[in-house]
């Protein structure tokens, strides 16, 4: 234990002493110096939150120096160090103790490196050893052989005790379980109902507890999924040989995305299973034995958490020199943010430990048949209790007996009086406190809501911003606040609307909510729908002081809204082409016939011959349009089977080689091997066949080069996917493009529409795209098509691939 030395008193005093005697602001403390003045020792005033020395000053000065207040308020403090003078006994011996970890070397034990690091532990005396855990060596079984004083562990610590293990929980350092299931997102399973029938990964026994409880919460008995042994190896989640697995959400989670996997948790706490985790625990023997130790102990732990949460940085470079962590310090600080939402040191006291909840873990071991339901928490709680020295009463009470008969009136209403000043302050920072943690929290709900929030000052700048609102407008937190609102994020075409609405609102014109819809431009330049809801804020005084807007992306809706308007329209409009295309099938049929019967009576070089063979001609060409129109509007239904596209690619640019102008260059590129799709190879080459020839259309004048690639995709999450029409899973995709003229987004909106169509009179029907639209919808397939004028066009198309669960049909 430090000391410092009272030369005048004659006497040896700890620094604990010392800090009674003359308390100090939270955060700093005294430290001995052994250099001497005329006034005697000198200590050091020392600050522990930023470990440097603030000033050295005499411990003991004249008091003729003192005004009249400080003079009394110096002789109760002098009278009170002389009553100690009796009971001080020395520097304690350093107490070399282990902590036992429960698992390797990170940042989810950081509090106890700040300890170590910042000198916690030796200030009050202790020599501690952070060891740490790994495969084989637990916590559990380190403190009951002795070889550790003290350990980490989480909620099980309960169960251990029912066995008869005398463990004391100090101070649970998670207020909730990191632990948690984990699954891929592009599973299909959102929740724990899904993993009914699916392989999950978990603990042995029932260390994971918490999960169990969650199953059965949901009345899922464990016959309903398939239980595997933890192998500790998430490549099983990656490479899907297992459905879900047991992990930590502090750092399995980060490990899939660093894969290219985005995981999806699914937590206990959403079924009503809330368990402490990373509890510091002790053995009764020690409590017994060594109780200021264990009290030490405890206090110095919390004020290295205090420490460690107000400076990940540098606890994170600390394990990355010190204790050569094998983590990034990307990860770790990842681990840093994610211990930090579980621990909540800013709404709970680090360490705090209810009663109440303890009593929730026991019921929930009860329900999984592992604790009786009368079993007592008696003692396994740890409650300091410091029983009363009377010897040492005794040895004050007749050492102070003269020395009371000093103290005047005066003295004793001066003490009351800044005593009861010293309450009046203390109340008053609390409730300042207070006020602060639920600002804090209200924020909090505002940046994990699932809608965006955005507030903006008098001026229209951003003054907070929560996570919903940076995802949708694709931007960093720190980049926007303090910038303008209306020049960051909202299209020139809107506003002056936008901000004559806001005015309005600021000047007190629109009162209560006010509903809004505008487009929102984010910071990659993708242009979004956003309505929105707002609200005026206002200070103490009723001031408006800004706007609070709420938001809800509608971009998807208006999407699904735009291609419900097309499906009906090509619907309606193939309904009509169905029966136009009827109607003239048969007068064609008429026309044809009868002039087939007129040309076997004409002679061969008669010019009214010549005048019939053109009108075989038109008729011919007439039954084609026909064809079209019946395939666009889904009356006639060709046979599929199992096709190849790579055949069908590689024959089709054959023919189309052949008919190419000479100053138009084909590229093919297909890949080796492609999946094979269900469909009907007539139908695929007739799409090759107009894509190609529109593609040449537009590069005869200037002359081009035509690529076609062919290659096989998968589609694993609407990130990847074009439109939200196109399903996860495997396709055969195509691409046909060229770089001749383009189209304008008008041109682009319209070009599956029959009879639309910019080319000359008699070059095109309007119909080609149309049939194109058809025929890949009708083999569930999906195109898309980028073009701008004067850069040229791409058509992807994408063929779903054979999965073996359709019939295959022959010819």
């Amino acid at each position: 234990m430090p000391r410092v030395l009272f030369p005048r008193l004659r006497c040896v005093l700890s620094v604990d002493a010392i800090q009674k005697i003359f308390p100090l602001p939270a955060g700093r403390c005294y430290r001995p110096n052994r250099q001497k003045n005329s006034h005697g020792a000198l200590y050091t005033l020392f600050d522990k939150k930023h470990s440097h020395i603030l000033k050295e000053k005499p411990m003991v000065k004249p008091l003729k120096r003192m005004r009249p207040a400080q003079s009394s308020q110096r002789i109760i403090r002098y009278t009170l160090m002389a009553l100690l003078i009796f009971t001080c006994k020395g520097a304690n011996a350093s107490n070399k103790i282990s902590l036992q970890l429960a698992w390797k070397h990170q940042f989810q034990f950081a509090g106890y490196y700040a300890a170590v690091q910042k000198g916690y532990y030796h200030r009050v005396g202790l020599d501690v050893s952070i060891v740490e855990g790994g495969v084989g060596k637990f916590a559990k079984e380190e403190v009951l052989s002795g070889r550790a004083q003290y350990g980490v562990a989480g909620a099980e610590l309960l169960l251990h005790r029912k066995d008869g293990d005398p463990f004391v929980v100090l101070a649970p350092i998670f207020q909730h379980s990191p632990s948690v299931l984990l699954v891929r997102k592009n599973s299909g399973i959102i929740n724990i109902q899904g993993l009914i029938d699916k392989k999950v990964m978990l603990l042995p026994g029932y260390k994971d507890a918490d999960i169990l409880a969650a199953f059965l919460n949901e009345g899922i008995s464990p016959d309903k999924y398939q239980r595997i042994d933890q192998s500790y190896n998430i490549e099983d989640l990656i490479t899907k040989q297992i459905d879900a697995v047991s992990a930590y959400v502090t750092n399995e989670p980060w490990q899939m995305r660093q894969k290219g996997v985005i995981p999806l948790i699914i937590s206990p706490m959403v079924y009503g299973v809330d368990f402490y985790s990373d509890c510091l625990f002790t053995s009764e023997k020690e409590i017994k034995h060594h109780p200021k130790r264990v009290q030490n102990f405890l206090q110095a732990s919390l004020l290295g958490w205090e420490y460690a949460m107000d400076h990940p940085q540098e606890i994170i470079d600390l394990l990355v020199r010190r204790y050569k962590v094998n983590k990034t310090k990307a990860h770790l600080q990842y681990e840093a943010r994610e211990m930090r939402k579980i621990m909540m040191p800013d709404l709970v006291e680090i360490g705090h430990m209810n009663p109440g909840r303890w009593q929730h873990i026991k019921q929930t071991y009860g329900k999984l048949g592992l604790i009786d339901a009368n079993f007592s928490l008696d003692g396994f709680l740890y409650s300091p209790q410091q029983k009363p020295d009377y010897k040492q009463v005794k040895q004050i009470f007749f050492g102070a007996l003269g020395v009371i008969a000093l103290f005047t009136i005066g003295s004793g209403i001066l003490f009351l009086f800044n005593r009861k000043l010293a309450a009046e302050v203390k109340e008053r920072k609390q409730a300042q406190k207070e006020l602060a943690r639920q600002k804090e929290k209200a924020e909090q709900y505002l940046h994990v809501a699932m809608v965006m929030f955005v507030s903006l000052d008098v001026d229209g700048k951003v003054n907070m911003v929560n996570e919903k609102a940076c995802a949708i407008l694709e931007c960093n937190k720190e980049d926007i606040i303090g910038q303008d609102w209306f020049d960051m994020f909202v299209p020139e075409s809107v506003q002056h609307n936008v901000q004559i609405m806001f005015n309005n609102m600021i000047n007190g014109n629109i009162s209560g909510p006010e509903y809004f819809e505008n487009e929102v431009i984010t910071q990659k330049g993708e242009i979004k729908y956003i309505a929105w809801h707002n609200t005026t804020v206002k200070d103490v005084h009723g001031n408006i002081v800004g706007v609070l807007c709420s938001g809800d992306d509608l971009s998807e809706k208006r999407e699904l809204q735009d291609q419900l308007i097309q499906s009906q329209k090509m619907e309606s409009i193939g309904s009509l082409a169905g029966g136009i295309a009827h109607e003239f099938n048969n007068i064609l049929t008429i026309i044809i016939i009868n002039n087939e019967m007129n040309m076997r009576e004409l002679p061969e070089l008669s010019p009214a011959r010549r005048r019939a063979k053109r009108i075989e001609v038109a008729g011919i060409r007439g039954k084609d349009v026909v064809k079209q129109l019946l395939t666009f509007s889904r009356q006639d239904s060709p046979t599929q089977q199992l096709t190849d596209m790579k055949l069908i690619v590689q024959g089709t640019m054959e023919l189309i080689r052949s008919s190419t102008p000479a100053n138009i260059q084909i590229q093919l590129a297909i890949a080796e091997k492609i999946y094979p799709i269900f469909g009907n190879a007539t139908q695929i080459n007739q799409v090759i066949i107009n894509l190609c020839s529109n593609a040449i259309d537009a590069m005869t004048d200037k002359g081009g080069v035509l690529t076609v690639e062919l290659l096989n995709e998968i589609v694993e999450d609407s990130v990847v996917r074009p439109q939200l029409s196109l399903k996860p899973g495997k396709y055969a995709k195509l691409i046909v493009n060229d770089n001749g003229v383009g189209m304008d987004e008008k041109t682009r909106e319209r070009v599956f529409e029959p009879y639309y169509t910019t080319k000359p009179m008699g070059k095109g029907t309007g119909i080609g795209l149309a049939v194109v639209h058809g025929i890949i919808k009708r083999h569930k397939g999906f195109i898309d098509v980028h073009s701008q004028l004067d850069q040229g066009t791409t058509f992807t198309l994408f063929f779903p691939a054979y999965e073996g669960t359709q019939p295959v049909q022959e010819n």
